[in-house]
């Protein structure tokens, strides 16, 4: 672009002025699609979640093996909370199976699922997993007590009301959990507190 000064000499924008134009450049055209991109007031949303229900969110701790494979990590997660303690433990234990975003050692397999969670009367969660917590492990005393300890020391970090765990695989109550940490025990918290 050129305009012409007095003399009548065309006169050439410089770098301030070119910077100018594209500043402007940028606001029309954040304008538009800020216009085009706007959701109307009548917009209603999807059914079946309004969005005054929807759950906030809350801080987790989450336990981990520690990668120096002395005992357990805490990481503090923030997740949906609803108040419903059946809810919330599944979305610990699902974050669990997830994995750590920290860098800590995960017991559990890929394939694992959760399956089912209720807690019972007396406080005690029982928590059913498929056969891949047991079947895809990796071989090894640490893993199967990690996989005890990280659940076990989660839920009792984020339910104080809980009593202890009970772990199934695939609906059963009996035999191992891998080798050595029998199914029908009632885990708690402070089982875990040093590594094995």
């Amino acid at each position: 672009m050129t305009a012409r000064r007095r003399g009548g000499r065309p006169r050439r924008l410089g770098w301030v002025g070119w910077l100018a134009v594209a500043g402007i450049a940028l606001l029309l055209a954040a304008t538009v699609w800020l216009l085009r991109t706007r959701v109307p007031s009548s917009f209603a949303p999807e059914s079946g979640v309004p969005s005054e229900e929807l759950a906030p969110l809350g801080s987790y701790e989450l336990f981990f093996g520690d990668p120096r494979a002395t005992g357990l990590r805490r990481e503090v997660r923030y997740l949906a909370r609803s108040g419903d303690l059946e809810e919330d433990a599944r979305v610990a234990i699902e974050a669990l199976i997830a994995g750590s975003l920290e860098g800590g050692i995960s017991p559990w397999p890929r394939e694992s699922t959760l399956e089912d969670l209720f807690v019972s009367t007396s406080g005690i969660a029982y928590v059913n997993f498929n056969r891949a917590v047991r079947e895809s492990s990796p071989a090894g005393d640490y893993i199967e007590w990690l996989l005890a300890a990280s659940l076990t020391r989660t839920l009792g970090a984020n339910f104080p009301a809980l009593a202890g765990v009970r772990i199934l695989i695939d609906g059963e109550s009996t035999g191992n959990l891998i080798h050595t940490i029998p199914l029908d025990w009632t885990l708690t918290a402070p089982m875990f507190m040093e590594a094995p």
